[in-house]
């Protein structure tokens, strides 16, 4: 799968798109990326997962629950994408979707074991994505986004709050 061209996500994605390594492609990076996360976040103390950097901010698992929902979000995107439906798609308030989410009584890893499923589904998908349906487009929150922008924005999208956690939390 070939990575997106300008014009193939919206002008916003950069932001999560400049975070995703040069070498790679779609597949090892969902996994490796995933390890990574993995690894970061599986040996902190429990007592982390309800730390944030300042008040009012999210905590470790709402960061965690907040990555979940974006990535079951742009995986919907890419599947209705990939399988040629032509509704345009919906955004979705972040801020909101936080307010109606409860992760105080959850744990870390079992937080990162419902992320593991989304992740494995997202490969699933990736791995029946053909080169033609990668190009495929769909319009979500307005704006015309590929297929593979999507794998690809997944990626970016975690690794923009890696850089967050990296710097704010840990």
């Amino acid at each position: 799968m070939k990575r997106p061209k300008k014009g193939e996500y919206a002008p916003f994605h950069e932001n999560y798109l400049k975070h995703v390594p040069s070498r790679g492609t779609a597949k090892s990076l969902l996994k490796s990326t995933f390890r990574d996360i993995q690894k970061m976040l599986g040996s902190l103390p429990e007592e982390m997962g309800d730390h944030s950097y300042e008040p009012g901010k999210w905590t470790i698992k709402q960061m965690l629950m907040h990555l979940i929902d974006t990535e079951r979000v742009f995986s919907y995107r890419l599947l209705s994408f990939m399988r040629g439906d032509r509704i345009a798609l919906p955004g979705f308030n972040q801020d909101i979707w936080m307010e109606e989410v409860d992760v105080r009584q959850r744990s870390i890893k079992d937080l990162l074991k419902e992320w593991k499923a989304v992740r494995d589904n997202t490969l699933f998908l990736h791995d029946q994505c053909s080169e033609a349906q990668s190009q495929f487009t769909g319009m979500a929150s307005n704006w015309k986004v590929s297929v593979r922008a999507y794998f690809f924005i997944i990626i970016g999208h975690q690794l923009h709050h890696v850089a967050v956690l990296r710097e704010r939390y840990l």
